[in-house]
C-alpha cells in the first residue's frame, strides 16, 4: 500500500497543513490589528480637531449655500416640504 493510500498518514499530513495555515492566518491577523491599531493612535489627535471644524461648518442642514435651512423654515404646517 503507497503511502498516499494510507488513512492514518493522510490524516497526520492533512492536519499539519491544517496547522500550518492556522498559524500563519494567525500571524497574519496579529499584523492587521497591529497596522489598524498603529493608525488608530496616529488619527486619534487629529480626529479631535477636525471634528470641532466639522461641527461649525455643518450649522445647517446641508445643500448648496444653506438653502434647506430655508426652506424647512417656511415648511408647512401640514409636513410639506
Amino acid at each position: 500500500m503507497s503511502t498516499s493510500q494510507d488513512k492514518s498518514w493522510k490524516a497526520k499530513e492533512q492536519a499539519e497543513e491544517a496547522t500550518y495555515v492556522h498559524q500563519k492566518e494567525q500571524a497574519q491577523l496579529a499584523a492587521l490589528r497591529a497596522e489598524l491599531d498603529a493608525k488608530a493612535e496616529e488619527t486619534k489627535g487629529t480626529e479631535t480637531a477636525s471634528k470641532a471644524a466639522d461641527a461649525r461648518d455643518r450649522d445647517f442642514e446641508g445643500g448648496f449655500g444653506g438653502q434647506e435651512d430655508l426652506e424647512d423654515r417656511y415648511a408647512t404646517t401640514s409636513g410639506e416640504h
